[in-house]
């Protein structure tokens, strides 16, 4: 009898032990859309890679904004977005977006919310002239649908267009 009891209560510990907290559900339910969210923005690099415009713009929201990196820069809309996109697409060849290191974006208590934050190191050839190194900060925000509704950009822009300017002069 005291076998059956030891028994019981040990498995009744194991049982407890393996239980989910509240806590474990949401983190995994949250991570869980991060992945989904990331993914998106893997394929938004990958169809800007590809100088695939429609399917660029597809992952974005009709009311999205776009923060660029420049000094006083303004926000784009949807359309400036795909602009800007499409002006970059103009100029450059064999735009790549490599060393993709995905976060998620976290609320006040450190769970992730969705968003996507992105380090990447971009590159293209200008001509006949390659241009490596382009370091970028990306976050990401999304609505329940898993459509960019925000992108905040960080990059030192007036490094690259000095870059442009000087290699277009040769």
């Amino acid at each position: 009898m005291k076998k059956l009891h030891l028994i019981l209560v040990f498995t009744s510990l194991l049982i407890s032990c393996n239980q989910k907290t509240q806590e474990d559900v949401q983190m995994e339910a949250a991570m869980a859309l991060y992945e989904q969210n990331a993914k998106v923005v893997h394929a938004l690099f990958d169809s800007l890679e590809n100088e695939d415009l429609e399917t660029a713009s597809s992952f974005f929201t009709e009311e999205a904004k776009f923060n660029p990196p420049a000094y006083e820069g303004e926000d784009l809309d949807k359309k400036g977005i795909i602009d800007n996109y499409n002006g970059f697409m103009q100029i450059l060849d064999n735009i790549k977006a490599s060393d993709r290191d995905f976060y998620p974006t976290v609320d006040e208590n450190f769970i992730p919310d969705g968003g996507v934050r992105i380090y990447t190191t971009w590159s293209a050839d200008l001509g006949d002239n390659s241009m490596q190194g382009i370091k970028a900060y990306e976050v990401f925000k999304f609505n329940e649908n898993n459509k960019i509704i925000e992108v905040d950009e960080y990059m030192d822009v007036s490094g690259l267009l000095s870059k442009i300017v000087e290699l277009s002069a040769q």
